[in-house]
């Protein structure tokens, strides 16, 4: 035999092997019962020496259920955002040219931006000459002040990229997260549609997703006495032995700490519930603050034991400026605290991002021994004293008195949101289902035993009609099932309903490649060549049309797979593995198989 022709069988042995080898870990998926696929009753059964067992196929949302969610992109709260953070970039650009200005903050609307300042004519000039692509001067300022607002354009095409980055945010969550095949994409109203086939748990995904994950780094104003003021508007706080007494008094109390040695002692605001502590400040602090000096943040914690532990809230006052925000983050993950009161716990660690780093580095050398907050979506995480210099590195504490287990949980969950992105605007869930399987396990049951029968018949039909080579077809035809199946494994995709038809199809593509090549050998027997003749030449003879036939369908799955979505998806991804397996199993497994078969000139082979 030719050299050539070993290194075929090399590649078929190898290709072989490989398909078998890679659905292993299906294999003993689906040998399991539904409600044990996923746990670590699956991880163990799959051998050592098997692939990853994540590998395996899976069943889509019409096949096996899971959960369904449309999420609604609050899109006037990130225009409101944009409008905060542009104001203090407008701050910071008149203070670099040395204008005089008071103030730069949105107007009682949030929709625009109001400049306090001596000099108006000059403000808004400078403004517009550096920001006029975006910004325009609406006019009827009162005096002493100039009014700036986004163009409507501008303000548009934000809206429709805030969905877009959302959708974007909520796909690199799903993908980190480890679920098969989703199905999202955006909708009318700013909605965002989610489909996670197989997952059952609708609160968890909805943490998951509807997590803003906006972190914000604040400065503590600790100096500032202002809420001193509440101690004559609420009861103290009761305290005893161990400390506070529970429940707290309704509507909040108040107690006096020391955050560092030798800093003056502030008034802190405790209450049992967070929407309780919401309304006292709403109602008693937020009259004594400026807005644009300070805010108030709430923090939670949690004291005593599993048997009788307490959860309450307290205000932190806080600069109102956030000095740095979560978009500089280049990587989170977990760890472990070695230091502090915390120690042994688990905690968020980061790691910021070049210019991240340099702001860090100049926020915390500016701000030594005064304390800075992490807030993470609206809630204050930690706040630690500022003790040295911090540029590329950190961690987000968790607080106390919480189980381990549900502290690991949260820290995983909040640095994979970190990591994958905020964002760019709060999510609220607008429909939540969870969906039973549409077809359900005895319509699957019969489905697959349908295509199995069918297959059968295909390959008794081809052993019957063309007897030796309808069994090499035979092979070639199991052998792309496998292929087919063992690249879907590898690619981690889903078995849904379209993509079981499109899996079908191809079979069908490979029999008819099979059906071309095994009547051009018979003319070409007829026509009085020898075997080895007839093959050479009806291998040679009918390439070409195998491979258009092949090309042109693909070209048509390839269009479906970029335009697609969801169902339709499915469909050409398994069309186009289907149709590249069918064109090797045709022309290269069959062609070695025939050969091997015709490899003397005296030859013989039934047709």
């Amino acid at each position: 035999m030719e050299r050539s022709w070993w290194w075929r069988v090399g590649l078929v042995g190898a290709v072989a092997i490989f398909s078998l080898w890679q659905l292993v870990p299906s294999w003993y998926y689906f040998k399991l019962p539904p409600d044990q696929r996923l746990g670590e009753a699956y991880d163990k059964s799959v051998p050592g020496w098997a692939p990853d067992a994540k590998r395996h196929l899976t069943l889509g949302l019409d096949l096996q259920g899971g959960i369904l969610l449309a999420l609604g992109v609050d899109v006037d709260r990130a225009v409101k955002a944009k409008i905060a953070r542009r104001a203090d970039e407008i701050a910071e650009h008149l203070k670099t040219k040395g204008l005089p200005y008071t103030a730069a903050a949105p107007d009682a609307s949030g929709l625009r931006i109001a400049v306090a300042t001596t000099d108006p004519a000059a403000v808004e000039r400078e403004t517009l000459d550096f920001y006029g692509a975006e910004l325009y001067s609406p006019g009827g300022a009162p005096p002493g002040q100039v009014l700036f607002a986004f163009k409507d354009q501008v303000l548009r095409d934000f809206k429709v990229k805030a969905v877009e980055q959302a959708e974007k945010t909520i796909r690199n969550r799903v993908d980190k997260w480890g679920v098969s095949e989703p199905d999202i994409k955006r909708k009318a109203n700013n909605q965002i549609q989610i489909q996670l086939p197989g997952f059952k748990d609708p609160d968890k995904a909805k943490d998951l997703l509807g997590r803003t994950a906006q972190l914000e780094f604040k400065i503590c104003d600790d100096d500032n006495p202002v809420l001193d003021q509440v101690q004559s508007k609420l009861p103290p706080c009761p305290t005893g032995r161990d400390g506070l007494v529970f429940p707290l008094p309704a509507g909040g109390c108040w107690r006096v700490e020391q955050p560092t040695s030798g800093s003056r002692p502030i008034t802190i605001v405790l209450a049992d519930k967070r929407p309780e502590l919401e309304a006292t400040i709403a109602s008693k602090l937020a009259p004594l603050l400026d807005p644009k000096k300070d805010v108030i943040g709430i923090g939670q914690a949690d004291v005593g034991t599993d048997l009788d532990r307490h959860t309450y809230y307290m205000t932190y006052l806080l600069r109102a400026k956030t000095e740095l925000t979560g978009d500089y983050i280049a990587d989170a993950g977990t760890s472990v605290d070695t230091s502090g009161p915390g120690q042994g716990r688990p905690v968020v660690t980061f790691t910021m991002s070049p210019d991240g780093a340099r702001l860090m580095e100049k926020l915390t050398t500016e701000n030594l021994h005064k304390r800075m907050a992490t807030v993470l979506d609206d809630t204050v995480e930690t706040a630690p004293i500022i003790q040295g210099k911090i540029s590329d590195r950190g961690q987000i504490s968790l607080g106390s008195g919480r189980d381990y287990a549900k502290l690991q949980e949260e820290a995983n969950s909040i640095a994979l949101v970190l990591k994958a992105g905020a964002l760019p605007a709060p999510v609220t869930v607008d429909e939540e289902r969870s969906v039973g399987a549409t077809l359900g396990p005895e319509l699957v049951k019969k489905g697959t035993l349908a295509a199995l029968v069918g297959l059968a018949v295909v390959l008794v039909f081809m052993a019957i009609y063309y007897r030796a080579s309808g069994l090499v077809a035979d092979v070639a035809l199991v052998l792309n099932g496998l292929l087919v199946l063992a690249i879907m494994s590898v690619l981690g995709s889903t078995l849904t309903l379209p993509g079981i038809a499109g899996f079908v199809l191809t079979l069908g593509m490979a029999v008819d490649a099979n059906v071309l090549i095994n009547e051009r050998i018979r003319e070409e027997m007829r026509a009085g060549r020898t075997v080895k003749q007839a093959v050479q030449q009806g291998y040679g003879k009918v390439f070409l049309t195998i491979v258009d036939a092949h090309v042109t369908t693909l070209v048509a799955a390839v269009v479906l797979m970029q335009y697609g979505s969801g169902p339709v998806k499915g469909f050409a991804v398994t069309l186009t593995i289907g149709l590249l397996a069918s064109m090797f199993t045709s022309i290269v497994v069959t062609r070695v198989i025939m050969d091997f078969l015709t490899r003397h000139d005296t030859a013989r082979l039934s047709v």
